[in-house]
């Protein structure tokens, strides 16, 4: 899975890293980035993805590019 943050979205709530800390963190803006995608489990990526207040963690199938969350 592909996991990317819209910066621009991202308001640094860190709900993310709570859910999640090996494969986010706030950078010292306070905006989330990615440091391991594959560090945790599919589904508690998609966890993190969900509770993102802003909705700013989007989710694609990695071979196909198909968005898994959010849904457009």
């Amino acid at each position: 899975m592909k996991v990317t943050v819209d910066r621009s979205k991202c308001e640094g709530y860190a709900k993310c890293v709570g859910v999640t800390p090996k494969v986010f963190k706030l950078d010292e803006k306070f905006i989330s980035v990615v440091v391991d995608a594959k560090g945790d489990s599919d589904q508690k990526i998609l966890l993190a993805a969900r509770v993102c207040p802003t909705k700013a963690i989007v989710l694609e199938e990695e071979d196909s590019g198909q968005r898994i969350f959010p849904q457009s």
